[in-house]
Parts: structure tokens; sequence; C-alpha cells
């Protein structure tokens, strides 16, 4: 008889309602644990009283248990005057005749026939009858130990019957996605596969289920550990097929030491073997990075087209409902998890902040849940919400080895360059970052090193993209980022080599708000490092890029290659605010930078594109102690420069700050407000391109004390919005609907809420 214990509550109902659905020719709906008037899954027959499928996953509990629960059940369906067409009662515990007969007179008038009670006994029928149904949902056929046992017998590698006690071990806690239908099709294809990605997103997991997939199919199972000889050695020549499984096949480490002897000519040999054969299957696990690697320094990997034949999975593959499954799969097998924890995880939506999180991994959840050779404390279980954030906020249980263990010095150079770039960067900007970060070090680099250390670091550390005819890198994960600034927060020596390595200004600005605010050690050291990094980046180029909108879509990206001063000068004087010793060294040039600046401003020639940072610099100055008359007075002349109403609009700013700025001789806006209130108000003149716009123009008008004739504003308000009728009346004609194909985020945010409602309302029992 088949095993339902490594199905969750919620698995089992999934599991019913396609196994009731297929035997009746109906499809039945799934509802949440809780206040559910006696309702698991429901068919909806308007005008007609739905039918109701109550489900009771109670394998290892007793029938005075289940009978007990039967009992509340009925009490519900009465207080609820609940009314179907048709009511069946499921559970995975084996029922008697007897059993079935009190549970039916229990549950009466609701259930109509005994064999409306179903049992373990007539869910084996049932599912015997529709194979497709059990082979649709992996973790019950996967669960069947007896089935794959057999298969092993015939084996005699005491490491696969160890393996497979290991899959079996932890199959209650997967979830399926789409990665293992579409590994399954291409191993089954290709006939060899190497799964790669990152720590701790999976892989193993997924490798281990396709080899039992495997196995349930007929393949005899070899697990390889240390050398691809040990295949060559067992390879079967009568024709039964086999699968081979190479975990972690490249090594943890550098593949220095691992691909030795000239293991490479022998595994791509195997390789082509497998691959030309209908009756083996070969299936690897590697970490993206490592895999990268050994492509580069072994030419016989590369040739084989092992990067063609590998799987990449990444955290993308998993839907906000796969990642709240993959918690609840957790949480439900752990044990561990006390009552509190669960209903704190339900107030507020707390598990929203955690299967949202940015660093969610499946080897971090494993973590939090007790399911990672650990026990959850009782202070933890206290405050679990607290306890399972900090472990996500804190990146290096899944980076750190790898980081220091796993990459050369090229590598770690351009992850940590690249780390600071803001945002998405061409590989020519990375390329001068790393290359000045590596001249600080003291090293220089062979010619091919950087372009190495590029296609190691893709699709693990790093990740690229291409866009309008350009190529992006960028970190693979934020909690790249957030490990790469803890680990330099923790080494100072190697945060001091970065800044002094920076060649952006833009970089300094990650160093500020991740290195330089969380310095615990050395932070003068750190701050003098800022400062003399600043005034060298002072006249950098920006790499960033910044993507152009048009109704709503991005339609280009242009580069962000010049940045104002002010807008740099506004960032200094803030990092100044929050470090004393950095003010104190960078006080001398700034003030002549700020006296640069005014002169500037004072040129009638010269032009600041964005008139709101000159308001706010002005804002920072002050703030700071720094502004002077002659500063602020520049301000005024810039934005009086061919005043448009943005800069009337921070005209007004500007007057708030410095309410006698229109003081001086000859300083007074009005005249000119006036005139430009005029122009604003005719239809023939005005650049004004809403009726917002123009209610911003009357209240900088009244600011400074200009008059706004009402008929005039009137008049005004009333082409305007004709004008916007007239657009919106366009833009709907040429549109076309589409409709709603799928299902949209209020469907999945109710679906997740009811995994975790009955998560905080039951511990497992049922």
């Amino acid at each position: 008889m088949r095993s339902y214990l490594s199905l969750s509550d919620h698995d089992f109902e999934l599991l019913i309602a396609d196994l009731l659905g297929a035997e009746l020719g109906v499809t039945f709906e799934v509802f949440a644990r809780g206040p559910d008037q006696g309702i698991d899954l429901r068919r909806i027959r308007d005008p007609e009283p739905p039918d109701v499928i109550q489900c009771k996953h109670m394998q290892g509990s007793s029938y005075a248990q289940l009978r007990n629960s039967a009992r509340r059940e009925a009490r519900t369906l009465s207080d609820n005057a609940q009314v179907t067409s048709s009511y069946r009662f499921v559970t995975s515990k084996p029922l008697s005749p007897n059993g079935k007969k009190e549970l039916a007179g229990i549950l009466s008038p609701w259930v109509l026939r005994e064999d409306h009670i179903y049992g373990a006994d007539d869910l084996e029928g049932l599912l015997n009858r529709h194979e497709a149904v059990e082979r649709s949902h992996i973790k019950l056929w996967l669960s069947s130990f007896s089935q794959l046992d057999e298969r092993l017998h015939a084996a005699t590698w005491t490491r696969s019957r160890q393996l497979l006690e290991e899959i079996l071990l932890a199959l209650p806690r997967y979830v399926e996605t789409g990665a293992f239908r579409g590994a399954r099709r291409r191993l089954r294809q290709e006939r060899v596969l190497a799964i790669s990605g990152p720590p701790g997103i999976g892989k193993t997991t997924l490798a281990r289920l396709l080899l039992a997939d495997a196995v349930h199919d007929g393949y005899e199972p070899v697990e390889i550990s240390a050398d691809i000889e040990e295949a060559n050695e067992v390879i079967r020549r009568d024709g039964k097929p086999q699968i081979f499984y190479y975990d972690d096949f490249l090594g943890s480490t550098f593949l220095q030491d691992r691909l030795a002897k000239n293991e490479d000519r022998r595994l791509t040999a195997f390789m082509r073997r497998c691959a030309g054969s209908d009756r083996t299957l070969l299936l690897l696990t590697t970490r993206e990075h490592i895999l990268a690697q050994a492509t580069q320094w072994y030419e016989e990997l590369d040739r084989s087209g092992l990067q063609l034949r590998r799987f990449l999975l990444e955290l993308s593959a998993y839907t906000r409902l796969d990642r709240a499954r993959i918690f609840y799969n957790h949480a439900w097998h752990s044990g561990q998890l006390s009552q509190s924890a669960r209903e704190q995880l339900f107030e507020n939506e707390s598990y929203l902040r955690l299967i949202d999180h940015p660093h969610y991994n499946p080897r971090l959840i494993e973590y939090v849940t007790g399911l990672a050779s650990r026990k959850i404390s009782v202070l933890e279980n206290a405050e679990y919400v607290k306890f399972a954030l900090e472990t996500l906020d804190n990146p290096d249980l899944i980076w750190r080895r790898a980081f220091e263990q796993q990459l050369n010095d090229d590598c770690r150079d351009l992850l940590i360059a690249l780390v600071s770039m803001p945002g998405a960067a061409t590989p020519r900007d990375a390329k001068v970052a790393y290359e000045a970060l590596a001249k600080a070090r003291g090293r220089l680099p062979w010619s091919g090193a950087y372009r190495e250390a590029l296609k190691v670091l893709d699709d693990s550390f790093m990740r690229s993209y291409e866009r309008d005819d350009e190529t992006y890198i960028m970190p693979s994960n934020p909690s790249i980022s957030d490990f790469v600034a803890s680990w330099l927060v923790d080494h100072t020596d190697e945060a001091v080599t970065g800044l002094k390595g920076c060649v952006y200004f833009e970089q300094l600005r990650w160093y500020s708000a991740k290195i330089l605010a969380g310095a615990m050690h050395h932070p003068s050291v750190l701050a003098s490092a800022m400062a003399d990094a600043t005034v060298r980046c002072w006249g950098s180029p920006n790499p960033g890029w910044r993507d152009v909108y048009w109704q709503g879509e991005s339609t280009a990206r242009f580069s962000q290659d010049y940045v104002s001063d002010e807008t740099r000068l506004i960032f200094v004087i803030l990092v100044m605010a929050k470090n004393l010793h950095y003010a104190s060294a960078v006080r001398p040039w700034l003030l002549l930078r700020l006296n640069d600046l005014e002169h500037r401003w004072m040129n009638e020639a010269h032009h600041v594109p964005d008139p709101a940072v000159v308001v706010s610099l002005i804002s920072a100055t002050k703030e700071a102690g720094l502004l002077t008359a002659g500063l602020a007075e520049a301000a005024r002349v810039e934005l009086s420069k061919r005043p448009y109403l943005y800069k009337w609009s921070q005209l007004a700013r500007l007057k708030r700050l410095v309410p006698n700025i229109f003081d001086r001789a000859g300083a007074d806006a009005r005249p000119a407000l006036k005139t430009f209130l005029d122009e604003s108000l005719s239809p023939e003149t005005s650049e004004l391109e809403s009726a917002y716009h123009l209610y911003e123009l009357r209240d900088v008008a009244q600011f400074f004390g200009v008059d706004v004739e009402d008929e005039r504003f009137e008049s005004a308000l009333d082409w305007l919005q004709e004008r916007e009728q007239d657009a919106e009346g366009e833009t709907r004609d040429d549109e076309p609907q589409s409709p709603i194909s799928r299902v949209g985020p209020p469907g999945e945010n109710a679906a997740i809420r009811e995994l975790f409602g009955r998560l905080a309302k039951n511990s497992g029992a049922e």
C-alpha cells in the first residue's frame, strides 16, 4: 500500500482534488484551512448546491482521533447549515467496514452513502485506475520505497542504497516546480545533463529527484563519488538501463584538486558514450562558476559542449507561491516550530517578509525551519520571525565558502568591483573598475584574466543580459552585494584596498552606504581612504545607465555619463554629516569646490539641467553650516535664468530656505513671474500641460504675492481640461483591449495566505 507520509495536508488535498476529479470527471476547487464550513474541496453547481469533499490526512493517527475529527466536522456543518448536493469524506488512514459505517453515521445527513467515505484502501484502488494522477504527484510515487527497493536489491553498491534513503528523507519538503519537468525532459532526450547554479538553490535536491524518477522507471542507479573511472568499471554490457549520478563532479573547491589524471578526457569520453546510448543516463551537478572555470581550463570539456548540456537552476524559477509552499512544507514536516512561532508567521502577514525577502533561498529556509542538522532553540521559537529575518538578512551562510575558497584573485576583484557599480554595468566599464582594483593590490593581471573571470562568475555570482545591442552585467542576487559588503566590513584592509581601487565616483556611494556606515574597526582609516577616493574620482564619468519610458514602457537605455557637480557635492556633504573623520579630511577640498560652483552659477552662460539639485545643495550646505550669502545668491541667479514653471517652483523652495534671498536691490521676482503667468493663462502661448500644472502655477504666484485673476484662471482650467479629455479619448481609441489571461496577484496572495493560515491553526496533526 502506498504511503502518504511524505505529503503535507495541502499536498494531500491537491492529490484528492485530482484523483476524485479524474474518477468523477469534474474539477474541484481547493479551499483554505480554518473556518471553512466543513469544506476542503468544492465543485460549484449553480443553481444547485455544491459537491463537497472533506480531507483528513491522518495516516499516523489513531481511529479514535479520526472519529473525533469527523464529529467536529459534523458540528461545523450543522452550525453553518451547510447544504450540499454530495459530501465525501476522505482520509489517508485505512478504514474497516465498521469504521466506514460509523463515520457515515456521524456525518449523516451530509454523507448519503457509505461509499462516500474513502480510506487508504479506496485511494489505493483509485490510484491504480488513474496512474496519470499518481505520476503527476511525484512525491507520492517516489515515496513508494518498496518499488524502488526491489530495483536496488539487484545492485551491489551500498552508496546508492544510502543515497535513496537520503532522497526519501528529504522528499516531504520538496515542492514540484516547472524545473523538475524541464530537467527531466532534457535528461531523457539528451541523456547527459549537468545541473548548475549558485550554492543553496536546490541543485542536489532536483538531481536526486531525477535520479529517483529514473529508478522508478527501471534504471539501475550508480553514484560516482571520486572519479569517472568508477562508472567505467560498473557499466553494464547486458543492456540493463543505468543512471549514473555524479554530484559536485567538479569539486567544491578549486578545480586543480578535482580533475587530475586526465579525468577531463575520460569524463568527456563517458559523456559521449552516454549520449550515444538509449540505455544510459548521466546526471551531474556543479556550481555555475566552477563549471565556467572548467570549460576554460580544460579544452576537452569545452569541446564536449558541456555548457550546452547544463540546466541552470536559478531563484527566478520559483514563483511566489512556490516559495510559500517550500516554506510551508519545510515547516509542516519540521516538527520544531512551536504554536507561537506558527502564529507569529501569520500575524500581520509576516510570512510575506520571508517569502518576498531578496535573500530567500531554499537552503536558508531549511535552516530556519530546523531541517539543516540543527534544532531551533526555545528563544528562536519565541521570536521566530525575528530569528528567520535575521538569518535571511545574513547571506554569509550561502556565499562565504564559495567566495573565499572557490574564486581566484581575479574573480574576487571583479566581483568586488562589480557590486560597487551603480546598477548594471557594461563589461568595458566593469573592466576599468576591475583593473583599477587589481592595480591597487599591486597586481598586474595577464591579458585574458578579465575575460576568464567574467566567464567564471557568469550565471553564478553574476548574470549578464543583452538589451538594445548592449551587454550588461550585474550581481545575480542582492544577497551577493550584501555578503561582499559584510565581508569587507570584517576585513578592513580589504575595504581600504577597495576604496583605493575605486575609479568611478559612483562607486563611493556603495562604499559609503555599505562599508563606511557599518565600520566597527579602524573607521578613521576607512574615512581617510574614502576622502582620498573622493578627490581622486571627482571628475570621473558615471558608468550608470538609466531607462527612458514612454507611456509606461521602457523604450531605450541611455548612459548617465555626465553627472552634475551639484549631485556629487550633495553626496559628499551628507557623508560628512555622518562621519567626522571624513568631514575633517575632505572639508578644505569641498570649500574650494563650492567656491568654483558659485562662480559658475553666476555665469549667465552656465546652465544646470535639473533645477532641483541646486536647491537641494543649498539645503545640504545650510544644514551643514556651510552656506554663504554668495552661494545662496548664486543659486538665485542660476534659477532665474530663462525660468519656466518647474524653475519657478524651485525658486519658491529656495525662498523658503533663504527667506531674504530676494531682498537685494533689483532681485524682485514678481515682474518676471507676472509676465510668465500672463503667457501661461493664454491658450496661444501657454506651455502648461495639465490642470495640475495650472494649480501649481497659481500656488507659486500667490507665494510670491502675484495676483491671479479668477476669471482667467477658470478659463485656462476649462481649456486645459478639454485638452486632457481629448488626449485620453485618443489613447482609448488606439489602445487594444487585452483580456485577462491568467490569475493575477490577488489570487496568488489569497493562496499564500491560506497556506500560512492553516499552518497557524494546526501543527500537522490532520
